[in-house]
This record gives structure tokens, sequence and C-alpha cells, in this order.
């Protein structure tokens, strides 16, 4: 009986097949790195003015459930205001259940922030002040929920646009320190108040890493 033929049979590529998937790999890799290089250098939070603090890593656990709740419901009062040009009332946020206005199981926990609402209009500016200050005893400062709205009439097809943001929000360090009598970003660093900048851990973590 006669034993089969064997024949080695090489590959075509002699080889070369490896050599590619080797390369598209590595290229893949230098790409993707580059890619996370680039994108760490764009995403760099920048350093904060001297009047400006970090809400994650300034303020304590208490401030900043505080700040949290200012910064949502300062969307929705700025919306109604765009619409009914009324500034809601603190009893009025009550209503609509929004924290930290209203008194709920957190407000209890954060320190019972009594609320006051102050309008300033000046000229074509329309101001609205939230000033809270926490009861007795809380370990938190006070805050102040700061609209500034720029009502210049337009001219012809001209669109003025705001130089500042529509709300701010600002700490002092003090429980019952009163509002400044000039809501100008110079009154109140005067006065000793902080801007409080809505900056996340992640944010943090670029700042310090690069």
């Amino acid at each position: 009986m006669n034993k089969p033929s064997r024949q080695l049979v090489s590959p075509s590529g002699k080889g070369k097949e490896t050599i590619y998937v080797l390369l598209t790999a590595l290229l893949v890799s230098v790409t993707c790195a580059t890619l996370i290089f680039i994108n760490q250098k764009q995403s760099h939070v920048a350093d904060l003015a001297d009047f400006q603090i970090r809400a994650f890593s300034d303020l304590n656990e208490k401030e900043l459930a505080i700040f949290n709740g200012l910064y949502t419901a300062a969307v929705e009062i700025n919306e109604i205001h765009n619409e009914e040009e009324e500034w809601l009332t603190v009893a009025q946020l009550e209503e609509e259940l929004l924290p930290p206005f209203t008194k709920d199981a957190s407000w209890k926990k954060n320190g019972r922030f009594n609320w006051e609402r102050t309008l300033r209009p000046a000229g074509s500016m329309d101001i609205a002040l939230y000033t809270g200050h926490p009861s007795q005893g809380a370990e938190t400062g006070s805050f102040i929920l700061l609209f500034l709205h720029d009502h210049k009439q337009r001219q012809g097809n001209a669109r003025t646009e705001p130089s500042h943001a529509p709300y701010e929000i600002w700490f002092h360090s003090s429980a019952n320190k009163a509002a400044p009598q000039i809501a100008t970003d110079q009154g109140f660093i005067s006065a000793g108040w902080k801007e409080v900048i809505a900056y996340s851990g992640e944010d943090e973590v670029k700042r310090i890493k690069g």
C-alpha cells in the first residue's frame, strides 16, 4: 500500500500578513494616544480669579448642597422671567418645591436657610437677588443667587448680547452677611463675597493632572 504523498504549502505572502497586522495595530495605538493627549490639553481647566472659588473643593457638604439647589433653580427662575417678565417670590419657589427654597428634609439637614428676594431695577438693567442665611448654629455661610438682565432696546435688526452670564452664585463664609448695596462684581468683591464656579470633580482632576 502506497503512503499518501505530503506537500508543504508556503503562505503566499511569505509572512507579510503578520507584519501588516502588527503595523496596523501600532498605527491605531499611536493615533489613540495622540488624540487622548490633545483632548487632555484642550480640556484643561482655567485658573480662577482671586474672587472666585470652586464649588467642588471649596465648599463643605452642606454648602455644596445649597449651591447645587441654587444652580438648578436658577435655570427655571431665569426661564420664567424671560417668558413672563416676573421674578418668582420665595413663597412661589417653595410652592414649586424647588430646593433649596422648599422646606423639606434636605432643607432641615443643610442649615434651615431663610431666603429673601430683593429687586433692584437700574435703568435698562433688571436685577434680582435671592439672599439666603442659615439658622443659628448651622455650619455654613451665606449665599446669593444674583440675576442680571439687560433689557436694552434693539435698534433696527441689530441684536445686543449681554456681556455677562444671566445669573451668578456668590458665597460668604459668614452666616449672617448682608447683601452688598451695589450689585456689581466690584460691590460683591469689596464686601468679601466670592463667586462660586461649578467645576466638577472630573474638572478638578483635569486641572491637577493637566
